[in-house]
């Protein structure tokens, strides 16, 4: 632990450090110290660990005050010196010594060397030979016996593959970690382990997991009076608040979480609950506040080195720059953030970037490079989607075994008690071997009568686990099913898009193409935005549906009219997204397409317990567009409508609702005049969130 040197320390050697010009490499154990330009606590660090270094005579002593002598250094250039001294030191030793009892103490600082290594990689984000030096370090604890020293290990090689997009490996490591971490009681190594399950949870998706997660290390962080951790904790803690727009609560959390951080020493951390406070200002208006938080997350990354906290500020900022329409600077910021995140690798973060320079080139009519940055931003949605799904079902079936092991870990133990109380009441029944018969017949009895009922006992219980576990296997893997439904609207609703506009471009309606193009670039970010949350505002739903029923216009020209009536107050619920387009999309499809004239299509949306939705057109009617596509020998099924009525299905049962659909086709004197669609959707209920949160 990296600790403050203390202020008489400083002065009882600043004297000496003034006279000294560091240029005796015998006496300080590395070249070139006096070529560093070294503050004055740095001297007085380095001065007073040598004069210590050089009274001590084991050599273990001597490692033990080089290691406190990087502990308590910041300086990046100077410490990384000295823990190569270690590493060489315990090499030549350990080459020598086989005596198990001396090894042990030599592998110790052995480890730490390469832990430290280790460090200086990975704040430089070269993950590569982070890990492998990681890994070198485990290795030296685990001949050593040092569990601790594992955990830590375990943990740090756990974030790298999380950060490499590798879950997979990493939740291994994060579980490993956990169980060294419980068994050799590191209470700061429970903490950091629950905040980053906490995190691998969020990323999926499963903010009520996440949560759980980090308020346990909160809990712990204010237990054992860890400023650092407890300020990290809250910070992060608040970030799914924000998500859930429990903005007070995240904004409380934020502001106590950078506090304790500044108090501890480690601005470096404040940057997540910097960037929660700006996203807050910035939601309320405040943009010029909002850019002052952001600014000192993009000094706090580059002071510490970690290009990879540098790009969320970066992005941070362009969001900023574009809403407050300083689109030259957003560029900037947005450029900068994407070639940080492609050098490395990080492709959720290059995929945000590459959206906003397409929004900010279509915004400026750069077409070109808009069309560029949205093909990409396109590409890597679908590829991080597909990893997020593969990701959700590892992280079910890990989840799911993990408990399920630890549930019958507690049945083994609670087995193991009754045999030891068993064991007992025999000891005493041959104790007391001169009773009566018919007393060791009760006792006998009783016994029996006990142990029938502990086990009778311990199948209830393992039998409601073994319930509860499947419920909840089952009802995380119908969740993903419904999001993996949802996801593959998306590609369906944009393939037909990209038609539309191809259709344009190839009649040379070069502005109705710009047009087109510059309307589906927003519609595409708000299908996109919509398909990650379960549910959505019913006014960002009705504005979704204005954009797309504004491109069919632009591609029919005059013959086609629209008009969605809703309330004049539109109230604030919200309701599953991407329900009512595909029904919009097939009325128009299948039947105003092949209508030549006059084609009009009308939604009506009325606020009851539930909202009802009624799709109305005046197209050909069912049975008529049926025929044509048999005609053109097909077997033609709208692939969205399909797929909404499985995730309808789905819905139902896992919400326990009933989702009303009912079509009806139009005649007028035996003649088709078109078809309507009712929707029953109902509002979502958060009550249960909020019940279990609390």
């Amino acid at each position: 632990m990296k600790a403050t040197f203390s202020a008489i320390l400083l002065l009882c050697f600043f004297c000496a450090v003034a006279q000294n010009d560091f240029s005796d490499p015998d006496y300080f154990l590395v070249e070139s110290l006096d070529q560093i330009q070294l503050s004055t606590e740095d001297s007085a660090l380095v001065q007073s660990k040598m004069a210590l270094y050089h009274q001590a005579k084991q050599d273990t002593s001597r490692l033990a005050i080089l290691e406190d002598l990087i502990d308590e250094c910041w300086n990046d250039e100077v410490w990384p010196l000295y823990n190569d001294v270690i590493l060489r030191k315990t090499n030549q030793i350990l080459s020598k010594t086989q005596e198990s009892t001396l090894r042990k103490k030599y592998l110790y600082y052995h480890g730490v060397a390469y832990a430290n290594k280790g460090y200086l990689h990975d704040i430089q984000s070269d993950f590569e030979r982070a890990e492998l030096h990681y890994q070198k370090a485990l290795e030296a604890f685990e001949e050593g016996g040092y569990e601790e020293g594992q955990g830590k290990m375990l943990y740090a090689i756990a974030l790298i593959n999380e950060e490499r997009g590798r879950l997979q490996a990493a939740i291994d490591f994060y579980n490993q970690a956990l169980r060294l971490a419980e068994t050799s009681g590191d209470s700061s190594g429970l903490a950091n382990v629950d905040i980053s399950l906490g995190d691998v949870h969020s990323s999926l998706g499963n903010q009520a997991e996440a949560l759980k997660h980090y308020q346990r290390a909160l809990l712990i962080a204010q237990r054992i009076r860890d400023k650092r951790l407890e300020g990290f904790a809250s910070t992060t803690l608040a970030s799914v608040y924000f998500s859930q727009k429990d903005y007070l609560q995240a904004q409380r959390l934020s502001l106590r979480g950078v506090q304790l951080l500044d108090e501890a020493s480690a601005g470096a951390d404040k940057i997540n609950g910097l960037d929660v406070l700006g996203k807050i200002a910035a939601s309320r208006g405040h943009l010029d506040s909002a850019e002052i938080y952001f600014t000192e997350i993009v000094q706090l990354a580059e002071a510490a080195n970690r290009p990879q906290d540098a790009v969320q500020g970066l992005l941070s900022l362009a969001q900023n720059d574009f809403n407050r329409g300083d689109f030259a600077k957003a560029e900037k910021n947005a450029n900068e953030a994407y070639q940080i995140s492609k050098v490395l690798g990080l492709k959720h973060k290059q995929s945000k970037a590459a959206g906003l320079l397409g929004e900010i080139y279509t915004t400026t009519k750069k077409y070109e490079k808009a069309n560029q940055y949205l093909l990409e931003f396109n590409n890597l949605k679908d590829t991080l989607r597909n990893e997020s799904l593969k990701n959700q079902a590892l992280e079910q079936a890990i989840s799911y075994e993990y408990e399920k092991q630890q549930a019958l870990a507690e049945a083994d133990f609670q087995k193991e008690i009754a045999v030891a109380q068993e064991q007992e009441a025999r000891k005493n029944v041959v104790i007391q071997a001169g009773i009566a018969i018919l007393v060791l017949i009760s006792i006998g009895l009783l016994i029996n009568y006990k142990r029938l009922k502990t086990i009778r006992k311990q199948k209830e219980e393992l039998d409601e686990a073994y319930h509860e576990l499947e419920l909840s296997k089952n009802d995380k893997i119908l969740a993903s099913n419904l999001k993996a439904l949802q996801a593959q609207m998306n590609p369906h609703f944009i393939f037909n898009a990209l038609n539309s506009i191809q259709t344009l471009v190839l009649q040379g309606n070069v502005d109705s193409s710009y047009d087109y193009i510059n309307k589906f670039a927003t519609l595409i970010r708000e299908t996109l935005n919509s398909s990650e949350q379960e549910y959505i505002s019913l006014k960002k739903e009705i504005e979704t549906l204005e954009t797309y029923l504004k491109l069919e216009k632009l591609r029919f020209r005059e013959d086609f009219d629209f008009e969605i009536n809703y309330p004049t107050e539109i109230p604030e619920r919200e309701i599953p997204p991407m329900l009512i387009q595909p029904f919009i999309e097939n009325a128009v499809k299948h039947g105003l397409f092949h209508k030549e004239t006059d084609r009009k299509l009308q939604v009506h949306m009325q606020v009851e317990d539930a909202l009802i939705c009624v799709i109305e057109d005046n197209g050909i009617g069912r049975k008529a567009a049926q025929k044509i596509n048999q005609q053109r020998n097909t077997k033609h099924q709208s692939y969205a409508i399909s797929s909404i009525k499985k995730r309808l299905n789905m819905m139902q049962e896992k919400l326990k609702i009933t989702i009303g659909l009912e079509y009806e086709d139009l005649e007028e004197n035996g003649i088709a005049t078109g078809t309507r669609v009712t929707l029953r959707i109902p509002f979502a209920d958060h009550s249960s969130n909020i019940s279990a949160q609390s």
